[in-house]
């Protein structure tokens, strides 16, 4: 006699993931394939039936970032709630999430750049510098 053993679906963690997935735009295929994985893990995820690694769950997170799919000013706060909801048995790694949550550096002109830079937007013609 076959025996059957049905886990219990976390729903809370399958929406959180089904909600990320939406407001970046992909589909369920759209989004293994950038993390390496199969659309049927994402869509266990998604169901509620597994939980990604910690690795492919940092590359989740970071392509969330990228896409600006967490709520502005609680990116952090959101963060944190998804990799408690995924159970996790590492800790989140606190230096690359500040890392990830840093602004990006301004990007430093060269001093001669910065100098001929004013003198070729004087040289555009009319209708291009006024883009």
């Amino acid at each position: 006699m076959k025996r059957y053993v049905y886990r219990e679906r976390d729903y809370a963690f399958g929406q959180l993931v089904l909600t990320l997935r939406a407001t970046i735009g992909l589909t369920q295929a759209g989004l293994a394939e950038p993390l390496g994985v199969s659309r049927r893990a994402v869509a266990e995820w998604e169901g509620g039936l597994s939980y990604p690694k910690a690795e492919r769950l940092k590359q989740l997170i970071a392509l969330g970032m990228r896409a600006s799919a967490f709520a502005a000013g609680r990116e952090e706060e959101e963060i944190r709630a998804l990799w408690r909801a995924a159970h996790q048995k590492v800790l989140l790694d606190e230096a690359w999430l500040q890392d990830l949550l840093a602004p990006p550096a301004p990007v430093q002109l060269s001093p001669r750049l910065g100098r001929l830079l004013p003198r070729l937007i004087w040289s555009l013609p009319t209708s291009l510098a006024s883009i």
